[in-house]
């Protein structure tokens, strides 16, 4: 019994560990987003005094501020490379 009672206590442990480290996906609101937004259409690469005084302004810290803007540059990115495209669309699978 005791083997079985020490293998969950290290399971339990394990787990309250693994909570310690998991990141908890945040949503912004709408009006953070359009704030941000406006920020990307002028400054697709903003400072970090940038940031940290946009993220000041909205109530988020400095790592939301530049995690949010690198996912905006790959989809504007994205879309850019899209709408380049001769037909409109871009084919990721070019076998033949």
């Amino acid at each position: 019994m005791a083997i079985a009672t020490s293998h969950h206590g290290q399971n339990q442990s394990i787990n309250e560990s693994n909570r310690k480290h998991q990141r908890i996906e945040r949503q912004f609101t709408s009006d953070q987003i359009a704030a941000l937004e406006i920020d990307f259409f002028y400054t697709k690469y903003m400072t970090r005094r940038g940031r940290i005084q946009l993220a000041r302004r909205l109530g988020l810290n400095e790592r939301q501020v530049k995690i949010w803007f690198f996912s905006r540059r790959k989809k504007w990115q994205n879309e850019s490379r899209i709408s380049n495209h001769p037909h409109g669309y871009l084919n990721v699978n070019t076998t033949n």
